[in-house]
């Protein structure tokens, strides 16, 4: 068999591409920001709204409460806002984790959560508004778990990882003790709502710290070279 260059059935096989790490660009950054920026605002709008309605007691009520009365609206904008902002983070999430472990999934759990947000600004009654609740601490603990993996996966995040994971385990433990909190005739039941508010505020504030790297220039993304 003639091996030449030019014989047509000498082939060569297709590699695949190298990947080099890289920091992540500055445009994702500014829109991970953004998307953070309206996880944090969620936060301060349901502790403005629990500090200043009259009546609500902010340890014992949950966050879901605020969403009843004549300024219950407020509170329902502040679910959908968050959820539109979670899904936004899904979108950017993706650009950056694109060619490596986790680029799939994180986006998509992410994403689940952003739906579950917006399911509770949009269905205020039961059983409905828990079953959203449910999916969006489910999402949460779930996302952060798989990310963890993209961080495990690169040398420099190592040490993430196991921040990340903590974040990602944290809703799951503190979740029984709130439902234990709901019961009136139970011990926890005068700080259900702290308890609610500990047991879902993991994921903001890993978003919120995880920028800290990002920012340094700390190699996350992996590119083709």
């Amino acid at each position: 068999m003639d091996w030449s260059p030019s014989s047509p059935q000498r082939t060569s096989p297709t590699l695949p591409a190298t990947l080099r790490p890289a920091a992540v660009s500055r445009n994702l950054l500014v829109g991970l920001t953004g998307g953070v920026a309206g996880t944090v605002l969620f936060l301060a709008i349901y502790a403005i709204e629990g500090a200043t309605r009259p009546g609500y007691n902010a340890w014992q009520q949950t966050i879901s409460a605020l969403s009843f009365g004549p300024n219950g609206w407020i509170q329902r904008a502040d679910f959908i806002l968050c959820g539109i902002s979670v899904l936004w983070l899904a979108v950017v999430w993706r650009q950056i984790l694109t060619g490596g472990v986790s680029a799939r999934w994180y986006p998509v759990v992410h994403g689940l959560e952003g739906l579950g947000l917006l399911g509770v600004g949009i269905l205020t009654q039961d059983p409905l508004h828990t079953a959203c609740l449910i999916v969006i601490v489910s999402a949460m603990s779930v996302g952060l778990l798989v990310i963890a993996r993209r961080f495990w996966s690169t040398p420099r995040w190592r040490g993430w990882a196991w921040f990340t994971v903590v974040c990602g385990l944290w809703p799951m433990v503190a979740m029984p003790f709130f439902g234990m909190a709901l019961n009136p005739h139970s011990g926890l039941n005068p700080y259900a709502g702290l308890i609610e508010r500990l047991a879902t505020s993991p994921d903001i504030v890993w978003g919120l710290v995880i920028l800290l790297p990002l920012w340094a220039g700390s190699k996350l993304m992996q590119l083709k070279a």
